[in-house]
């Protein structure tokens, strides 16, 4: 069953219990002066108040306590209320009578013994309602020991609901020893009161208000119960009741002692509220990190919290970024000429602002203070903001009587700008650690822009073998080569190679691809292929860029290589009839370097045939200009010695083994250029 069915079922067996007990009561008294046989034995009677008792309270124990709030106050005020509550209803009662009964009316045992009921009902529900609110705020910071005092206290009253079944006489001493335990169980949680310790001086008064009106109720039920006991006939008593009656003292020993400390506590309050908010303050500080709020709000939670916390007057808080330039500046309470002028005094007088405190116990004894001479304030505070011994700022607080700051307030104002340092130090670290990992995204975004733009296979061709084999410096680079089918019979290839390196030159390389794949298209000479491609890119390369190029297009059958070159490494030859080496050179300038039409007056076309077993390797400056540990270059002619010794090999052998070469040769030395080649055999 779910904890919304059993309060519903405590709730039944609760109203039950009650009128079953009533209306049996009331029948007994009628047939006392009636000819009519009813009689409730005691055994019943008790039966049915101890079941009424044990279900109120249970209701009252599942409703409080699946409540979750921890707010005291609300929860004396929950007792009130319903203390209140009752209380007016039972003095309404009593005043109607008195208004509107008769006599013979109010001497009625019948009437009397139904008010009594009446009246046992609503005090059972103030007592129910009170000691199961007592549990909660004794409870708070519970302990494993306090758990077991509280249940055996509580074991205790709910067997005292026994005593319904037994006859006590309250001038009897006896029943004070089966209520001694409870008693002493009650005192020992009384003084669990660590609740009061976490209101502040507004909330103390409230609860001593509340507490105050909970005794006058608890005394005013009491006496209602007394008063009855001496002046009425009643068929049951609460007076004579261990249950009530230790209840009733547990909620007034805990109200008496929950007064007295509210009231030794309110003294000091003030002092406790401003050691909690200094807590408070770092706690905020170290959440504004965790929640990831922004800078400028650990600057706002700086100066405020310094103001409130020493009481300053005003104050104001310069912040800089790494190279000393202002960025952020909050003035509270003084305007910004005022805060002029007193850094002008300040500089006058050669305060110099370092990495330590400086305290003024009186600017307006300052010489050259004669500026600042209206205005209010007289003690100065100035804190630097350190990290990790870089300058973040300067704070400044004023107060308007001389020496107003003491050693206490000085070193609670350094450990707030200490953790404030810290904490902007940090946000600086996350806003670096945010802004790289930005840029690793774009980088590995633009890897993946550049991979697509290179051919994602090599050409099939019976007449070729090729390999490519391209890596960047950076993430990305500017290297670049492609090819294009004019049919089975012509391919047109290109490697080239933008200055610079890095995103700049992918982006470049990129503007290079289109007007490659525009240009090819058209079948122009290579020669015509450079001036289209200049002028195309003259218009949207940075006026600092150029990209360097070597086009060619080859004819398988009639054999035959027509070349151009811009600028671009000259292309590596081995001719296998004669089993000689030679550089495909000709004149040419980098595409971008001249964007006028006197370009194509730096351009020419060269023209060769080739046989089966000729190799050509295309290649960049990355290759040849790659130094080792000691400054030495790659350069040519371990190149061409590679291709002179390993030309019977296929080009993927040919390439693995330049690769393993090269590698050996650069070792641990970082390569700063990106490096690109081509091996193309004719077979």
């Amino acid at each position: 069953m779910s904890v919304k069915g059993y309060f519903k079922l405590y709730l039944i067996i609760s109203i039950v219990s009650w009128l079953a007990l009533v209306i049996g009561d009331l029948l007994t008294l009628y047939s006392l002066s009636h000819v009519f046989d009813f009689y409730l034995t005691d055994f019943w009677r008790n039966a049915l108040l101890t079941c009424f008792f044990l279900f109120t309270f249970l209701l009252f124990k599942i409703n409080i306590g699946q409540k979750k709030s921890s707010n005291f106050i609300e929860m004396l005020w929950q007792v009130f209320i319903f203390g209140a509550t009752t209380i007016l209803i039972s003095l309404l009662v009593k005043f109607m009578l008195f208004l509107f009964g008769t006599p013979v009316f109010k001497k009625n045992l019948l009437f009397n013994n139904l008010i009594y009921h009446f009246n046992i009902a609503l005090v059972t529900v103030f007592l129910a309602n009170g000691f199961y609110v007592w549990k909660k705020m004794i409870l708070y910071q519970k302990s494993k020991q306090l758990n077991l005092i509280w249940l055996v206290f509580e074991l205790l009253a709910l067997l005292s609901m026994l005593s319904n079944f037994a006859y006590f006489d309250i001038f009897n001493f006896k029943i004070y020893l089966y209520a001694i335990p409870l008693f002493l169980f009650g005192m020992i949680l009384s003084f669990n009161l660590k609740w009061v310790a976490f209101l502040n001086y507004k909330q103390k008064w409230q609860s001593i208000l509340l507490i105050v009106l909970i005794i006058v109720i608890g005394f005013t039920f009491l006496q209602q119960i007394y008063e009855q006991h001496f002046g009425t006939i009643l068929i049951i008593d609460l007076a004579q009741n261990l249950f009530i009656g230790g209840v009733s003292s547990f909620i007034l020993l805990n109200c008496f002692s929950a007064l007295l400390v509210l009231l030794f506590n309110l003294p000091t309050s003030s002092v406790f509220e401003q050691k909690f908010g200094e807590v408070m303050i770092f706690q905020k500080l170290s959440q504004s990190i965790q929640l990831g709020n922004k800078e400028d709000e650990v600057h706002e939670i700086l100066i405020d919290s310094s103001l409130s916390t020493i009481f300053a007057n005003a104050g104001w808080l310069e912040i800089v970024d790494e190279k000393g330039n202002f960025k952020a500046f909050i003035n509270k309470g003084i305007s910004e000429i005022d805060v002029f002028e007193i850094k002008k005094v300040l500089r006058k007088n050669h305060f110099n602002i370092d990495n330590q405190p400086q305290y003024i116990k009186d600017a307006k004894s300052l010489e050259h203070s004669e500026r600042i001479q209206k205005l209010p304030f007289k003690s100065l505070l100035i804190i630097p903001l350190y990290s990790h011994k870089q300058k973040l700022g300067t704070l400044v607080l004023l107060k308007n009587e001389t020496d107003a700051f003491d050693k206490e307030m000085v070193d609670i104002i350094c450990s707030f700008v200490s953790q404030a340092s810290i904490a902007i130090k940090n946000f600086r670290l996350i806003d670096e650690a945010v802004a790289t990992e930005r840029y690793q995204e774009e980088l590995k975004i633009a890897k993946e822009v550049q991979k697509s733009l290179l051919p994602q296979s090599m050409i099939f061709n019976i007449n070729l073998q090729i390999t490519a084999f391209t890596k960047a410096a950076d993430e990305v680079g500017g290297d670049y080569y492609d090819f294009y089918e004019y049919s089975d019979k012509k391919i047109a290839m290109v490697i080239g190679d933008v200055s610079g390196n890095g995103t700049s030159a992918a982006f470049t390389m990129a503007q290079m691809k289109g007007v490659f794949q525009s240009l090819v298209q058209s079948e122009i000479p290579p020669d015509e292929f450079m001036v289209q491609a200049n002028k195309a890119l003259g218009r949207g390369l940075e006026k600092s860029s150029f990209i360097t190029l070597t086009f060619l297009s080859i004819d398988t059958e009639n054999q035959t290589i027509e070349i151009a070159r811009a600028g671009h490494c000259p292309a590596l030859f081995f001719n296998s009839q004669t089993s000689e080496i030679s550089y495909l050179k000709s004149k040419g300038l980098g595409l971008g370097i001249i964007r006028n039409k006197d370009y194509s007056k730096h351009i020419e076309k060269k023209k060769i045939s080739y046989n089966k077993g000729d190799i050509l390797i295309l290649y960049t400056d990355g290759i040849i200009e790659a130094t080792n540990d000691s400054g030495e270059e790659f350069g040519f002619d371990k190149l061409k010695n590679l291709l002179y010794i390993h030309h019977g090999l296929n080009t993927k052998e040919i390439s693995n083994l330049i690769l393993e070469k090269f590698y050996e040769f650069t070792g641990t030395q970082a390569l700063h250029d990106d490096y690109t080649f081509l091996i193309i055999k004719f077979v």
